[in-house]
């Protein structure tokens, strides 16, 4: 919900479509309008007035054996052209398909957004356990090589931004649950240039990350390889993360970024 000073501009009834939309988005399965109504605590009769409408633009889709609605197909064609805009995609897309296939590895491109990465590029590697990331989802930064490898790029200003007020979620029992411990980790990370994911965020499953920079010199993105925990072991971390920390810096000279002499 948009907070003042822009809450006086705000029209109710376009508000709760959007967050109807973000409420489906959470529930691939669907919603009938009784359980929308009830999560929301809105009248009944605007819940479907709101819903036929966004039908009408293919926003939602209605299953007839169900009553349920779920997201429709045009917000795919409308995301597919925000990611579009995004220069750093296409930048790293050739970069990141090697990566992935030198390392066997599973290679993410993703972006900050409100304090979440989100991630916007995904190439799976070998290998038949698969990882449970997707184009499109948001995942905590503190969690993740590709968070992390950015949070350690931001000035202070905007890290403490990011977690003023905000708990870090435990996902395993290796997550980072201190910002104490957090800026530890985030100091390692800028020394040896590269983010370590170490079941933090999925248990069996380790990440490298590497942050990209533009042309003028500002963190706007990171990519990452994950895999396994034998994939990625204590042993063949060094040379892994020299490849990933390589195809960043690659995508972000793609970018107009100059290294410094």
């Amino acid at each position: 919900m948009v907070s003042t000073p822009e809450r006086k501009y705000i029209v109710p009834a376009v508000e709760r479509a959007v967050i109807i939309l973000q409420l489906l988005a959470q529930e691939p399965d669907g919603l009938t309008i009784s359980q929308i109504t009830q999560r929301l605590a809105v009248p009944k009769s605007t819940i479907f007035t709101i819903l036929t409408t966004l039908k009408q633009y293919r926003l939602v889709e209605r299953k007839e054996e169900t009553g349920q609605f779920r997201l429709g197909v045009e917000l795919f064609t409308l995301g597919s052209t925000v990611v579009e805009r995004l220069n750093v995609r296409s930048a790293a897309y050739p970069t990141l398909k090697r990566l992935a296939q030198s390392t066997g590895l599973t290679t993410h491109l993703g972006i900050m957004d409100q304090g979440e990465v989100v991630y916007i590029e995904k190439i799976e590697g070998r290998g038949p356990i698969k990882i449970s990331s997707a184009v499109g989802r948001r995942m905590s930064v503190h969690c993740t090589a590709l968070g992390k490898a950015m949070l350690a790029q931001l000035p202070e200003a905007e890290f403490q931004l990011i977690f003023n007020g905000r708990d870090l979620a435990q996902r395993t029992p290796n997550t980072i649950t201190s910002l104490e411990t957090l800026r530890a980790d985030l100091a390692r990370t800028r020394e040896r240039g590269y983010a370590f994911d170490d079941e933090e965020n999925e248990l069996g499953i380790r990440c490298l990350g590497a942050p990209i920079f533009n042309h003028q010199r500002e963190v706007t993105g990171s990519i990452s390889a994950s895999g396994p925990r034998d994939r990625i072991s204590i042993e063949n971390i060094g040379p892994l993360a020299r490849q990933v920390v390589e195809a960043a810096r690659e995508i972000s000279q793609n970018l107009g970024y100059v290294l410094s002499l």
